[in-house]
């Protein structure tokens, strides 16, 4: 599987050739949009703590792990901050991930 930083530079690539200011899920690839969404589960797997009936907490945030592993500035990480939520929601929809307070950053994930 591809390294994080590698699919986020890609996906941006995508925006910049379609001109777009925010990437969504919806703008890539399928085989990116998937790639990314497995490894967001995977790493917040790895790095989760129990939280109880088969949830565990991912405390990091996405947000964080992807600025901080793809070495992005703030503006091309605003540009994939929706491509964030729908990896959320991509994720929440296989029953892999929810939020229980949407305005937290805290993801609960589970093994699939």
């Amino acid at each position: 599987m591809r390294d994080i930083a590698d699919l986020l530079r890609e996906a941006l690539r995508h925006g910049d050739e379609q001109g777009r200011t925010q990437i969504r899920g919806k703008d890539l690839p399928e085989y990116l949009f998937a790639d990314l969404a497995a490894q967001t589960h995977r790493y917040a797997l790895e790095h989760a703590e129990d939280a109880g009936e088969g949830w565990l907490i991912f405390r990091e945030g996405i947000s964080g792990w992807w600025t901080r592993a793809g070495d992005l500035a703030h503006g091309e990480f605003s540009r994939l901050y929706m491509l964030r939520a729908d990896v959320v929601k991509r994720l929440t929809e296989q029953g892999l991930a929810c939020r229980p307070n949407p305005r937290s950053t805290l993801l609960h994930v589970r093994r699939g």
